[in-house]
């Protein structure tokens, strides 16, 4: 097993644990004072390893990664938002989506290919997303979607732009760099719509609360994003995905037994399905 693959499996693991103290992160201290602290520690913590890289940055490089920091803003907004609102266990699944996505922007971008076996799986990845996120004893009612599963939805479209673009500058730039100019970007905007909301002051009182379970939430995402990053620089953005997504086992058995979170029979087989596929996938892509 090459160190790509444990790469990649290293980012499995530390995004469901991540995530899932992503939740009660969110729910204590709110979605972008949350993302605040990932970008804001994560870009303190990898400057030391990009300093010397940052005078050979192109004018062209550095709006690239600005624009990556946007739209990781907007994706890491909207997911924090449905893990604030949804269950755990269902969000995780549901962010699936991102798998065939990714793929998707890797095939034609990237000119990565896809067999008939992995489009096989990826159907089946999908028929189980169906089956979780929506609540089949409500579906005459409004909400018979569960909560936060149109925000997850979103969000996993999002997220799948992420991790092409980040991919995409690994690739061309550097795995680091990657990741600490956009997060840096990132951090600045949430800082921006804290003081327009005038929340500064909650920053402050929150991080005095709550000061444990944030570093643990950002030690573990961090870790997870630079293993991603060294992972997709020496393989195949395609194959790397399929493997990370596998993170959903993790997140949704941390919210059955940690949150005390009730999905039903249904949910659970569309889950196994989702499981089954997204690890497949990873499986026989070598």
């Amino acid at each position: 097993m090459n160190s790509a693959i444990l790469w990649a499996f290293g980012a499995m693991i530390g995004w469901g644990i991540g995530d899932f103290l992503i939740q009660r992160t969110v729910r204590k201290i709110g979605a972008v004072e949350t993302l605040l602290w990932i970008t804001f520690f994560s870009s303190f913590a990898l400057l030391p390893l990009i300093f010397h890289d940052l005078p050979s940055l192109t004018w062209h490089q550095i709006i690239n990664l600005i624009i990556l920091g946007l739209v990781g803003f907007a994706s890491g907004f909207v997911h924090m938002k449905a893990l604030e609102i949804g269950k755990l266990s269902v969000v995780e699944i549901i962010l699936s989506i991102e798998l065939p996505l990714t793929i998707l922007l890797g095939i034609i971008f990237l000119s990565e290919k896809l067999n008939l076996n992995q489009i096989i799986l990826i159907i089946i990845l999908f028929i189980g997303i169906i089956m979780i996120s929506v609540d089949f004893k409500r579906v005459d009612k409004k909400d018979f979607l569960e909560k936060g599963a149109l925000l997850a939805i979103l969000s996993s479209g999002l997220i799948s732009v992420v991790n092409f673009l980040t991919a995409l500058q690994a690739k061309e730039i550097s795995p680091i760099m990657a990741l600490w100019l956009p997060w840096l970007a990132c951090g600045v905007f949430c800082f921006g719509y804290m003081i327009s909301r005038g929340q500064t002051k909650s920053f402050i009182k929150n991080c005095r609360s709550s000061w444990k379970l944030i570093l643990l939430m950002v030690i573990f995402d961090t870790a997870a994003w630079v293993a991603y990053v060294m992972a997709v620089a020496e393989k195949e953005l395609s194959i790397t995905i399929a493997i990370t997504e596998s993170f959903v086992v993790i997140a949704m058995i941390l919210g059955v037994i940690f949150n005390k979170e009730k999905i039903n029979k249904i949910q659970y087989l569309g889950a196994a399905l989702a499981i089954i596929g997204s690890l497949s996938i990873g499986l026989i892509s070598k």
